[in-house]
């Protein structure tokens, strides 16, 4: 178990971003407060969807949903596993226009 960090926190955001999207962040704000983590970032669309963006707009956000939900799924194990606490509930969303995203987590 590890004390909880905005450090530890943006490197396994930036590497959990790798890993499923292979870009990283741009830039991360990350805010402590009680029980609650509030992530702010600015990352790179991955080209393959913004190609597609356009012309499959349908297909685009089911694919975007599908990604967010296991990206979510992976910063909860993460985070749970590395800083041994439970996490009650985490919430993201990616505007992909200005190509940032907002993660809350909260935990017990």
């Amino acid at each position: 178990m590890e004390p909880i960090s905005k450090k530890k926190i943006a490197t396994l955001y930036t590497q959990i971003s790798q890993e499923i999207f292979n870009v990283g962040v741009n830039t991360q704000k990350i805010d402590i407060i009680d029980n609650k983590i509030l992530i702010l970032a600015q990352s790179k669309r991955m080209p393959a969807l913004e190609a597609l963006s356009e012309e499959y707009r349908e297909l685009v956000m089911s694919l975007d949903a599908a990604l967010s939900t296991k990206y979510k799924k992976m910063l909860k194990q993460k985070v749970e596993l590395l800083f041994d606490i439970k996490v009650t509930s985490l919430f993201r969303d990616y505007d992909p226009v200005t190509e940032n995203s907002c993660t809350v987590i909260c935990f017990k």
